[in-house]
Formats: structure tokens, sequence, C-alpha cells
């Protein structure tokens, strides 16, 4: 018989892949080489919004590493 850590495991492994499985189905928009519209630096995949081409900081309102 199961006790209740194999029960929450069972849980969570079944969350963890429902998650996965939403992830790898999700629509992501693809994106393209370039100039951020917003800071101006290069980058490899820039993604279209409502403000133009702009990086994944920019839209995120992250600070870029330096």
């Amino acid at each position: 018989m199961a006790d209740h850590i194999d029960m929450a495991n069972e849980v969570a492994e079944a969350e963890a892949a429902r998650g996965i499985a939403a992830a790898q189905s999700a629509n992501h928009p693809v994106g393209i080489e370039g100039e951020c519209d917003q800071c101006g630096d290069h980058f490899t995949r820039l993604v279209k919004d409502h403000l133009g081409y702009r990086c994944g900081y920019c839209r995120d309102g992250r600070r870029k590493p330096r």
C-alpha cells in the first residue's frame, strides 16, 4: 500500500508532466535576428509586439546582463 509520500510524488510527477506538455504545445512567436527597437542592441531573436521588434529583456522589463 502506498503511503502519503508516494501519493504526493505521484501527484507531483503528474503535475510536472502536464506542465511540460502545456509548454511544448504553446504557440511561441517566431523571432528574427536584428537590432532591438527599444534598446538598440543586436540579438539573434527579436519578437514583434505593439512597440515593434524587441528583445526578451525589453519585452519583459528586465535589465540586460553586462
